[in-house]
């Protein structure tokens, strides 16, 4: 029994000095930042690269505070865009703790943070918007769109005063729904509809001026291409008659009287058909062809098959 109290007695003796060195160190994570304070005065401030343990006095107290980044969404809020039009714009914002002792002083909690950094938001939005007619909202032309500029304009509002007050580095401000109340709808959608026709027309436009340029191009080069062959057909016949004209002089000149005879059986080969009927007078020299024979001039110092042709003269004629 006396024992026993022995024991009881060393383990109440050893408690306070146990509690005392569980309190005399603090664990430092890598995505935290650890405050300790003296009866609420700063002593120390552990950060990025200290992680590990560290050693404080029993009765000084250590505050973890997170140091990643969180996103909070902002509520939906109506604004008024610069041509008197309402929207509905939800954003959202990206954030972190820079500097926890101004955190824990201006803010506190992240539930009052994110509450204070809704508000200013929410202002910075509105006044940005308002600056901004709907057409640069709504449009997708990239010329003219204001979206990124608003976003950027709004972080860099709200930046400087977050840091300042509650100590949070704003790291970003986005927009996560970007909606339209009824009544503004219609005027939405026509707006879209109108620049789709002026897209379609401007590509219409466009494919029209191609396609006159190019069917104008294949026109002037088939005339071109036409025109000089009928030029060179032009010339080839013309030489050929004029070789064909050339023969049948030289063939002529050689024997006259026969080339007329031969002519004028020709002409009577093309008024002679089987259903021609032809009075003629007993003077008439086909009469005198068809019962007599050509004459004697014709046929003198020669034979028919002996009658120069222009195959025949051409071939005496070359070399």
């Amino acid at each position: 029994m006396r024992r026993l109290r022995k024991f009881v007695a060393i383990l109440v003796a050893l408690l306070p000095l146990a509690i005392a060195a569980a309190r005399s160190w603090v664990s430092v994570d890598e995505s935290k930042y650890v405050l300790v304070t003296d009866f609420g005065r700063q002593a120390a401030v552990y950060g990025p690269g200290e992680a590990g343990f560290h050693l404080k006095w029993p009765w000084q107290e250590a505050t973890a505070i997170d140091r990643r980044l969180r996103v909070f969404d902002a509520p939906a809020r109506e604004v008024m865009t610069g041509d008197k039009r309402n929207l509905e714009v939800a954003g959202y914002v990206v954030w972190r703790v820079a500097e926890p002792v101004r955190f824990l002083r201006g803010a506190g909690t992240v539930a009052s943070a994110e509450a204070r950094l809704g508000e200013r938001v929410a202002a910075a939005l509105s006044n940005a918007i308002g600056a901004r007619p709907l057409e640069a909202l709504a449009t997708t032309d990239r010329n003219v769109w204001e979206l990124d500029a608003l976003t950027r304009a709004v972080r860099d509002e709200v930046a400087g005063h977050a840091r300042d007050e509650l100590g949070v580095e704003v790291v970003d401000v986005r927009l996560r729904r970007f909606n339209y109340p009824v009544e503004v709808r219609p005027a939405v959608f026509d707006l879209i509809r109108s620049e789709r026709r002026q897209v379609a027309a401007t590509l219409r436009a466009e494919g029209e001026a191609k396609y006159k340029a190019l069917t104008s191009q294949a026109d002037r080069e088939r005339d071109a291409v036409l025109a000089e062959a009928d030029a060179q057909a032009e010339r080839i016949r013309g030489k050929g008659e004029a070789e064909a004209t050339r023969l049948l002089n030289a063939a002529h000149a050689r024997d006259p009287k026969f080339f007329e005879f031969v002519r004028t059986l020709e002409t009577y080969r093309a008024i002679l058909d089987g259903k021609a009927t032809v009075v003629l007078s007993a003077s008439s020299p086909l009469l005198k062809l068809l019962t007599h024979g050509p004459s004697e001039d014709v046929l003198k110092e020669r034979g028919p098959s002996a009658a120069p042709t222009p195959d025949k003269v051409a071939a005496e004629e070359r070399p």
